[in-house]
C-alpha cells in the first residue's frame, strides 16, 4: 500500500551540491499552462542524460542534486549499459522500462561494495532529488514512474526505499514508500513496478515542488532503479485496487492465507471450531487517488472454473473520499465443489466510473487438484535453504512448509523445486515429512537419501516416501514437508547444504520453517519454498489443452514477419511435447493463436516458437526452451522472441562460425568471432533433440573451445544463441 506520512519540520541535511552539475539540454520537459485533461504531463524526464564530452559519459542536468550521506563515493549514477555487479552478476536497465535505451537512474549498493575484488558492507545512503518543478497551476498532481529493485537484508525493514516531496526546499518533507511493505530479500513484485501516486495534498498549486528518492537502512546489496519519472494532472476519478487477499479457510476461527493447489478431498468438512475447510474469501484494500469522492465503491470478484465464469460477488458500497483509503470484504465465501482451474478476478468499482482501469483489477488462482498440496505457485523466483541464519547453513539443515490435513489419507510422496547447487560441495538430499506431535515437530517418514547433480537442478523433484505400513496413513493433524540438505565444506567441520529449493516470491503467503542442525530448533522463516506433498488420490483429469498466444506486432512493424507469406509456429520438445501446431491470427491483431490439445497435466513443457522454421533465439540463459506447467486450464501469452527484432539492430552479431574437423571421429574444434562482445550459449543436441552438451560464456567478443571427445556415432548440431539470433551447424561424427 501506498503510505504516506508527514514530517513536519524534520530536517535531511542537505550539503553543498557536488561538483557533478552540468548543464545538459533537452533532457526533461515542463509542459507550460495548464492542463485540462487528467493525466496530461506537467514534467517528465526519461533520464536521457548521455553526454559524450563527459569522461564517465553522462552529465546530470541543472537542478538536479546527487548526494550520498556516507561518504563513501556510493551515489546514484546513470545507467544505460551493463555494469559489473560483482564476481558472476552484471546489472542492467529492467527489461519493462519503456525508454531504457537512453538511461535510467539506479543505485547500485552491491556495486559499491564489490571493488577490486573485495567484499564490503556499507550501507546504502543516498537520495536523487530534483530540481524545482512548478505545479502552481494545478488542483491535483500525481508522480508516476517505473522502478526496479531488488532490496536486501535480515535487517532491512519496509521504507527504505522512499519518495519524499517537498515544497520548502526540505524543511518540510511528505514521505511516501516506495517498497509498498515488502519484507526484505525480495525482488520487485510486478505490481509494484509501474508506480502513481497522487500528492495533491502537498503539491498541488506549489510553484516549488521538489521530489526525492531516498534509498537507506541496513540494505548492503543489491539495487535499486527507477525510469520515466513525472508529474501528471490528477485524474477525476480514480479509485485504486492498492491490495487485495484471497483467504482459504482452515476451519480454526480463520484464513490460512492463500493457497494454490489443495486436494479436493481435503475440503468442504466443517471447521473445527468454525467456517467450511476450503472455502474462499474476498477482500481488498481501495485508494481513491481521484480529485472526486469515489461513490458506491465496492469490490466484484467474478469467478471462473478452466476459462468460463461461474459466479459472481460482491462486497457492500462504501463512498471513500478523495486521497481517502478503505478495507472491503465479500461476505459470502466461494467453495469450489470439483476438480479444475479457478481464477477470481477482482475489479474495484464505483457510480463515478474510472479513468485509470488499469489499476482496478487483479486476478487470483486456486486449483483442486486429486492428490497434491502445494501453497506455492509453479515459479521460482529465487533460491533459499537455511544460509544466513544465525547457526545456519549447516550439514543436516532443513527447509519446510506447513500443511495441515483435514481428512484420513495415505500419503505417497513429497515434491520440491531444487533451484541450484554448488557442485564442489557435493551435496545430498532427503525429503522428511514432519508432524507436529503436542506443539513439537516430530520426524514422520522420510525418503531415501540421494545424490544432487545437474540433471536435477532448475526441475521439480518428486521423491517417494518409505512406507512401512503405517507411518504413511495420515490422520488429521499438522504437518510439515521438508527438505533436508547436506554438503561438505573443508572449512567447516559442520559442513554445508550446498544447494537451494525455490522460493516463490509472488504469493503472500510466509509459511516456510528452517531447522538449524546446530541447535535442533525450528524457526518461521517469513518466506514460502515450494515444497508439496502428494496423496495416494485419483479422480483428476490427466490430460488437458494449451492455448499458445504469441504477439507478433514489433515483428510485423520492424518488417522482420510478412503476415501474408511468413509462417510462425509454436514448437515441443520432444522430452515434453514433441511436435509443432502452426498459428493463425483470425482477427489480425497481430497476435497469434494455436491450440494442442492432450498434454499431460503436471507436466513440464518445454517449448519455443519459430518463423518459417527458424526458432526464437529466446531466452539467452538456462534452458534455451522456454517452460510451463500444464495445469487443467493453460492459455499462455508470450511475446516472439522477448520483444527483440531484427529491426532494432539489423547488423549481425555473429560474425563467423567455424567448426573442425567437420567430419569428426571425436572431438571438434569451435570458433566464434563477434562484432562486439556479448553473452553466448554453445550447445550441442542430438538428433533426438536431447542436449548433450552446454556452456555459458560471458561478455565475449572472440571464442574457442573444443569439444566432445567421448561422443557416439552420429549427426549433432551445435548451436550458438546470443540472445538475438541463433546459429547451428551440423556436425558429423563417424
Amino acid at each position: 500500500m501506498c503510505m504516506v506520512t508527514f514530517s513536519f519540520g524534520q530536517m535531511v541535511n542537505a550539503p553543498a551540491y557536488v561538483p557533478i552539475m552540468e548543464q545538459i539540454a533537452d533532457n526533461q520537459v515542463s509542459a507550460p499552462g495548464h492542463l485540462k485533461a487528467g493525466g496530461d504531463v506537467i514534467w517528465k524526464t526519461s533520464f536521457n542524460w548521455a553526454d559524450p564530452t563527459n569522461p564517465r559519459g553522462w552529465s546530470l542536468p541543472d537542478g538536479w542534486t546527487i548526494q550520498d550521506l556516507s561518504d563513501m563515493g556510493n551515489g546514484w549514477i546513470w545507467l544505460k549499459d551493463t555494469l559489473k555487479w560483482n564476481n558472476t552478476q552484471t546489472l542492467t536497465p529492467a527489461s519493462f522500462f519503456e525508454t531504457k535505451g537512453d538511461g535510467c537512474m539506479a543505485l547500485p549498493i552491491q556495486a559499491f561494495n564489490f571493488r577490486d575484488g573485495v567484499y564490503t558492507l556499507v550501507p546504502a545512503n543516498s537520495y536523487i532529488e530534483t530540481p524545482k518543478i512548478d505545479c502552481s497551476a494545478f488542483s491535483s498532481v500525481v508522480v508516476k514512474l517505473t522502478q526496479q529493485w531488488n532490496v536486501c537484508c535480515s535487517g532491512a525493514k519496509s521504507g527504505n526505499m522512499e519518495m519524499l516531496v517537498t515544497t520548502d526546499e526540505g524543511v518540510h518533507f511528505a514521505t511516501y514508500d516506495l517498497q509498498f511493505n515488502t519484507p526484505a530479500n525480495n525482488n520487485t513484485p510486478a505490481r509494484y513496478r509501474n508506480v502513481e501516486i497522487n500528492i495533491t495534498d502537498v503539491a498541488a498549486g506549489s510553484p516549488n515542488v521538489q521530489v526525492r528518492f531516498f534509498f537507506h537502512g541496513e540494505n548492503y546489496a543489491y539495487y535499486w532503479m527507477f525510469d520515466d519519472l513525472s508529474l501528471v494532472e490528477g485524474y477525476a476519478n480514480d479509485l485504486v485496487l492498492e491490495d487485495y487477499w484471497l483467504d482459504f479457510d482452515g476451519g480454526v476461527d480463520g484464513s490460512v492465507g492463500h493457497i494454490n493447489y489443495w486436494p479436493l478431498s481435503q475440503m468442504g468438512m466443517a471447521g473445527t471450531t468454525s467456517g467450511t475447510v476450503g472455502a474462499n474469501s474476498f477482500s481488498a484494500a481501495f485508494l481513491n487517488s481521484g480529485n472526486n469522492d469515489s461513490e458506491d465503491a465496492k469490490l466484484q470478484v467474478k469467478v471462473l472454473k478452466n476459462g468460463s465464469e461461474i459466479n459472481s460477488f460482491s462486497s457492500a458500497a462504501a463512498t471513500i473520499w478523495t486521497l481517502e483509503r478503505d478495507t472491503t470484504a465479500v461476505e459470502t465465501p466461494f467453495l469450489a465443489s470439483d476438480y479444475g482451474d479457478y481464477r477470481f478476478d477482482y475489479t474495484a468499482v464505483s457510480e463515478n466510473g474510472e479513468d485509470v482501469p488499469k489499476n482496478n483489477t487483479v486476478s487470483m488462482n486456486f486449483t483442486v487438484t486429486d492428490s497434491l498440496f502445494h501453497r506455492a505457485d509453479f515459479s521460482a523466483e529465487t533460491g533459499t535453504n537455511s544460509g544466513g541464519w544465525s547457526g545456519g547453513d549447516n550439514a543436516g539443515d532443513m527447509v519446510g512448509v506447513s500443511y495441515d490435513i483435514y481428512a484420513d489419507c495415505e500419503v505417497n510422496s513429497i515434491t520440491s523445486f531444487v533451484y541450484g547447487f554448488t557442485a564442489k560441495n557435493t551435496p545430498s538430499f532427503q525429503y522428511v515429512l514432519m508432524k507436529n506431535v503436542e506443539d513439537v515437530w516430530e520426524e514422520w517418514i522420510v525418503s531415501d537419501i540421494v545424490e544432487m547433480d545437474s540433471t536435477k537442478r532448475q526441475q521439480w523433484v518428486t521423491l517417494p516416501l518409505s512406507k512401512d505400513g503405517e507411518t504413511e496413513f495420515l490422520t488429521p493433524g499438522s504437518y510439515g514437508a521438508a527438505v533436508r540438505m547436506w554438503g561438505t565444506d573443508p572449512n567447516d567441520e559442520l559442513g554445508c547444504q550446498g544447494m537451494s529449493i525455490g522460493y516463490d516470491m509472488t504469493t503472500k503467503e510466509s509459511n516456510t520453517m528452517v531447522y538449524l542442525s546446530s541447535s535442533s530448533s525450528w524457526f518461521g522463516s517469513g518466506k514460502l519454498n515450494m515444497i508439496g506433498i502428494n496423496i495416494n488420490a485419483t479422480g483428476g483429469p490427466t490430460e488437458a489443452p494449451v492455448t499458445f498466444n504469441v504477439n507478433m506486432t514489433k515483428h510485423i512493424a520492424s518488417g522482420e514477419f510478412n503476415p501474408a507469406t511468413d509462417v510462425v509456429a509454436v514448437n515441443g520438445l520432444a522430452s515434453s511435447w514433441n511436435g509443432t501446431a502452426a498459428m493463425t491470427d483470425a482477427d489480425g491483431d497481430g497476435i497469434y493463436t494455436a491450440t494442442v490439445a492432450g498434454l499431460t497435466t503436471n507436466s513440464k513443457l518445454n517449448y519455443k516458437y519459430s518463423i518459417n522454421g527458424i526458432q526464437e533465439a529466446y531466452p539467452l540463459t538456462g534452458n534455451p526452451y522456454r517452460s510451463y506447467t500444464v495445469r487443467y486450464w493453460n492459455v499462455i501469452n508470450s511475446t516472439y522472441n522477448g520483444g527483440i527484432t531484427v529491426g532494432v539492430d539489423p547488423t549481425s552479431l555473429v560474425v563467423s562460425f567455424n567448426v573442425y574437423p567437420n567430419p569428426t571421429t571425436g572431438a571438434f574444434t569451435v570458433e566464434i568471432a563477434n562484432v562486439a562482445a556479448t553473452d553466448m550459449i554453445i550447445s550441442l543436441t542430438n538428433i533426438q533433440g536431447q542436449v548433450i552438451y552446454q556452456n555459458t560464456v560471458k561478455n565475449t567478443m572472440n571464442y574457442q573451445e573444443t569439444i566432445g571427445s567421448d561422443l557416439s556415432k552420429g549427426l549433432y548440431f551445435l548451436t550458438v544463441n546470443n540472445g538475438k539470433e541463433v546459429k547451428v551447424q551440423k556436425v558429423v561424427v563417424q
